[in-house]
């Protein structure tokens, strides 16, 4: 992740929740504000327990975090982000978070031209 850092209080993510705008796909939710840094875009991540235990909510985000690399080089930079998974996400693969996410993304307006 080139050009993002990582959203870690707890205050940012209950900023995004309340004043974000937001998106729901069928594998992810995506909040999403403009920041101060206009440099860096900051990505948050979560998974609820209920989606199931310690393994699989890692691997949710370890999914999400690829599917967000993956289209980085497509979206501006001066933006907040949380990325939440969603209960249809367990058991799925790469190629559809990527998919959701793109078209959340695309839905904000916020993915450039992309190949």
């Amino acid at each position: 992740m080139k050009n993002t850092v990582s959203l870690k209080l707890n205050r940012d993510f209950r900023r995004l929740y309340s004043k974000g705008r937001h998106v729901s796909g069928a594998y992810v939710a995506v909040y999403m504000s403009a920041n101060r840094l206009k440099t860096a875009n900051r990505l948050g991540l979560t998974a609820s327990t209920s989606l199931g235990h310690a393994v699989i909510r890692n691997r949710l985000k370890r999914l999400m975090r690829a599917a967000y690399t993956a289209l980085e080089p497509y979206i501006g930079t001066g933006y907040d982000f949380v990325l939440v998974a969603r209960g249809r996400a367990v058991g799925s693969c790469e190629e559809q978070i990527r998919k959701d996410l793109r078209y959340s993304f695309r839905k904000l307006g916020l993915l450039e031209c992309e190949d």
